[in-house]
């Protein structure tokens, strides 16, 4: 019935639309999440946490076939080391808070878990 006939311009604008659709949808997660933390169930009686998270992976396998179909490849770009420390610190911080309700050496213990899953695979990544 209909034939749609993409051409290679019309793909590069949908798969930058769809980019930018990423990052609106990661921005207002991290916003929720921040509403979350300060006033608890303000968003999650409205909105399921797993809709938005489902809605990122559409969103992400959009991406990915979509760059696919027409061919773009991203370079790989260099991580800095800081920025990831400071977030495995920042968020090593946030794990123990959350467990500081639980008894001090099992909270010691999920948190050592943790720690040590993160940096094998962190080492598994990089490596």
């Amino acid at each position: 019935m209909f034939k749609l006939k993409l051409n290679q311009n019309s793909i590069i604008i949908i798969y930058k639309l769809l980019v930018d659709l990423l990052f609106i949808i990661l921005f207002f997660f991290a916003l929720t999440l921040l509403a979350e933390g300060l006033i608890p169930g303000i968003v999650s009686t409205h909105i399921s946490f797993s809709r938005i998270i489902i809605l990122s992976f559409l969103n992400i396998f959009a991406i990915y076939f979509v760059g696919n179909f027409s061919k773009i490849n991203i370079a790989p770009q260099k991580t800095n080391k800081k920025t990831t420390i400071f977030m495995a610190v920042f968020g090593i911080i946030l794990v123990f808070n959350s467990l500081l309700k639980l008894n001090l050496i099992l909270a010691l213990t999920i948190l050592f878990l943790i720690i040590i899953s993160s940096y094998l695979i962190y080492k598994n990544i990089i490596d």
